[in-house]
């Protein structure tokens, strides 16, 4: 047994002091690979594993910086029509009682949006074309059955007490459709590169560009015939900046922008000549007050056949917005409210605004804006998905772009326009309409982000 035992041990050692077998090139990968995938144990090995769960929270800043500057926007509007109201109609708070019906029902819409109805519904094939025969039937029917006023065909009445102007809804309604029809044929487009499947330029141009910019082109034409100018060039550059955010290849762009020139070219021409002079006469007539604007904005001092008359509202307007100094005349005190500006609770309450609270006061209220502006960028910048990111790229373009036309009418950088300031001009269905779009982009922020995450145990996720 000795022996045995000794030849035993001899045997093993001479086993283990043989030459390796060498491994092959993927047997090293194949070890060293297992060495680095499992891990090392340490004390902690055996506590409770941690997963991540998304959080899903309302945007309570956003939601906060919108109320103040609507709560700020009241406070300005009772200050600034006070005297319209009581000499109108024998009550200094008319227009504000009114406004704060308006807002409430605007509040009502905001948080129903946001909160009831996630955007994965919104986003329905069926809220989307209804969305946009919405846009359609309602620029129709204004040309058709819309009331006259001052000139133009904008309102619709519905009753002999209720009229809202139809531009409203349907710079918000356009946004939904647009986006709708950008989701899914981003799906669409996304499908075929699965399949192989490669459309030729011109059809992939057509879907991508031609079709949704084409529909939101029709609109705004029955808008501009209205003629509603100042509507036709925010929906324009709204459009505009859903077609930028909706991930529409460049090729679809240049060809369908080749398309579009090429068709207005030869549909104005053709206009042209076939409309009678009359006619052409009355589409001028119909813009006179635009060229009497655009006259007035390039007018010289001395070489002007203008009148004194003409130019009131606006000299006067740009008077307030001076005489104010650095800290205003106090909140309340306007002389120009008291019809040198008429109705200042309109297009120009930022002029009164600033005489009231000087510089500084408008430079706080620009900051309230700024600040509101990029809250709502920060929630296009983490949209997920076409959807998402153009209904919030175009309900912030809608919101911002009326912002500075109406500022850049009061500091005289462009022509009047008629485009109130948002959440503080006097107007219900701007006022509704303004807060439901913001009410959009709650609902992005909550149901169309990127969920920030939580690390729980994993006994507590559920």
């Amino acid at each position: 047994m000795g022996k045995k035992k000794k030849k035993a041990q001899v045997q093993s050692i001479n086993e283990a002091e043989a030459p390796a077998v060498p491994l092959t090139e993927e047997q090293q990968r194949a070890q060293i690979e297992s060495l680095i995938s499992t891990p090392a144990k340490t004390k902690n090995s055996y506590a409770p594993k941690k997963v991540i769960k998304p959080v899903i929270r309302y945007n309570i800043p956003l939601l906060l910086m919108l109320t103040i500057i609507v709560v700020f926007g009241l406070v300005v509007l009772y200050s600034v029509s006070g005297p319209d109201a009581y000499g109108i109609y024998n009550d200094s708070g008319y227009f504000l009682k009114k406004q704060l019906t308006f807002t409430a029902i605007g509040y009502v819409g905001l948080f129903f949006i946001s909160l009831v109805i996630p955007m994965d519904l919104w986003a329905s094939k069926t809220v989307s074309v209804f969305m946009g025969a919405v846009s359609i039937g309602l620029v129709v029917a204004t040309s058709v059955f819309g009331s006259v006023d001052n000139g133009a065909r904008r309102w619709l009445k519905i009753g002999s007490n209720f009229k809202f102007q139809t531009s409203e809804v349907v710079k918000l309604a356009l946004i939904l459709a647009f986006a709708g029809y950008c989701k899914y044929r981003s799906e669409a487009r996304a499908e075929n590169e699965a399949k192989g499947i490669k459309e030729k330029p011109l059809k992939q141009a057509f879907f991508d560009f031609i079709l949704p910019v084409g529909g939101a082109v029709l609109v705004d034409i029955f808008i501009v015939l209205q003629p509603h100018l100042s509507c036709f060039i925010i929906i324009a550059l709204v459009i505009f900046m859903c077609a930028l955010s909706a991930g529409i290849p460049l090729k679809s762009w240049l060809i369908g922008g080749a398309v579009f020139m090429v068709v207005g070219v030869i549909g104005l021409g053709v206009a042209l000549i076939v409309l009678p002079q009359e006619k052409v006469d009355s589409i001028k007539e119909n813009y006179s007050h635009v060229f009497k604007r655009v006259e007035i904005y390039t007018a010289d001092e001395e070489n002007t056949t203008l009148t004194d008359d003409d130019t009131r509202q606006i000299d006067n307007a740009y008077d307030a917005l001076g005489s104010g100094g650095m800290w205003g005349v106090g909140l309340g005190n306007s002389r120009s409210k008291y019809n040198y500006v008429s109705e200042a609770q309109n297009d120009y309450i930022f002029s009164i605004y600033v005489e009231e609270t000087g510089f500084v006061g408008g430079l706080i209220l620009i900051l309230m804006y700024l600040s509101l502006f990029a809250m709502c960028v920060a929630v296009v910048l983490r949209a997920n998905g076409p959807y998402a990111r153009v209904v919030s790229a175009g309900c912030t373009a809608l919101v911002f772009v009326e912002f500075l036309m109406n500022l850049s009418v009061e500091l005289q950088v462009m022509p009047s326009t008629g485009v109130t300031l948002p959440f503080f001009s006097y107007g219900g269905t701007a006022q509704i309409m303004l807060l439901f779009t913001m009410g959009f982009i709650l609902n992005v922020s909550k149901y169309g982000t990127a969920p920030k995450q939580k690390t729980v145990k994993e006994g507590d996720a559920k």
